[in-house]
């Protein structure tokens, strides 16, 4: 039995710290854009995710200096800043299709110190002018005044309009994350996680999970920057990636991402969400009886549900309920 993790899950921040400070180390070398000329073709987004932990860590600086130490001091009540970097940009030539440039966006959430474990995409221009195009079309009045790298018909691969490109991408970004309407908007939800989510679910059909959790798991902390802990867009982020890890025939990775989703669970009210709730619930009970946890408060709890005549038994597994959630969107 697992006591530690069995009382964090009554321990609200301890948990999260628990669970989100165990993510894999992606920090990325800050405000070095750099650009690759090597023609290949573009590598799977799963392992272009798990290749990011490779890539040599930004360096955290202490100061000693004691306008540097009150400057800190001061910080440490200051809310967590949005921020978005577009730290490389590279060449891409596939079969069939024209060659183009792939950029890399890190979004991070600075504290005190910057976030050790920045969440990051790649993105070319055509993604970035369909989210400015979105967002112009259905929020004019927020969109004003906000421009937009043009096309150019010819020497788009071109360095110096790469670098130009990238900082009227980090202005568009800016902006949109301090405007709440265009934070929320279907636009930036697309942009941020629609190519990572339709290759894992490629690959969940395929039953292929182990190839769809590092996407999710991507989707997941990336949501969990830009929105609050019990938003829907997070919490079903968050189901999935429990699903689909279980259903690779892993434990900790599950067992992690299960404790804080019930966790988050609480004082959910959204029907769309409870939808899922019973099949984590059930979910949890085998994986905590496989590990030799407690599953008796879980049990309880879905005893508690089948008394307030919410439907328990005969529910589709967890795995089976977001498949045809997606499959109805």
């Amino acid at each position: 039995m697992n006591d530690k993790t069995d009382n964090l899950l009554n321990g609200g921040q301890d948990l999260e710290n628990l669970v989100l400070g165990e993510e894999p180390d992606t920090r990325l070398e800050q405000g070095t854009l750099s650009f690759s000329e090597t023609p290949g073709a573009r590598s799977e987004a799963s392992a272009h995710i798990k290749s990011w932990s490779k890539v040599k860590r930004g360096v955290i600086s202490n100061h000693n200096s004691t306008e540097e130490n009150e400057a800190d001091d001061a910080a440490i009540f200051a809310e967590p800043v949005l921020k978005f970097e577009i730290v490389s940009a590279r060449t891409v030539e596939k079969e069939n299709e024209k060659k183009h440039v792939a950029y890399t966006l890190m979004i991070r959430k600075d504290g005190v110190q910057p976030d050790p474990n920045p969440a990051v995409i790649e993105r070319r221009y055509t993604d970035f002018l369909e989210l400015y195009d979105g967002l112009r079309r259905n929020f004019p009045a927020l969109m004003t005044g906000i421009p937009f790298p043009r096309k150019v018909l010819t020497g788009n691969l071109n360095p110096s309009l790469i670098s130009a490109r990238s900082s009227g991408f980090e202005v568009l970004l800016e902006h949109i994350g301090r405007e709440t309407q265009l934070r929320e908007s279907a636009a930036l939800m697309n942009f941020l996680q629609n190519r990572e989510e339709a290759e894992a679910r490629h690959w969940m059909q395929a039953q292929q999970y182990d190839q769809a959790v590092p996407l999710l798991e991507n989707i997941f902390r990336l949501l969990n920057k830009l929105y609050t802990d019990r938003h829907p867009a997070v919490l079903l982020a968050l189901c999935r990636l429990v699903a689909c890890s279980h259903a690779a025939g892993e434990s900790a990775r599950p067992e992690r991402f299960a404790d804080l989703a019930l966790h988050r669970y609480e004082a959910v009210s959204d029907i769309d969400l409870l939808r899922f709730y019973v099949p984590l619930l059930q979910l949890c009970v085998r994986l905590w009886w496989a590990l030799g946890r407690d599953k008796r408060p879980l049990e309880a709890r879905l005893d508690d549900l089948r008394r307030r005549g919410i439907k328990v038994d005969g529910c589709p597994s967890l795995l089976d309920a977001i498949t045809e959630f997606d499959c109805k969107k």
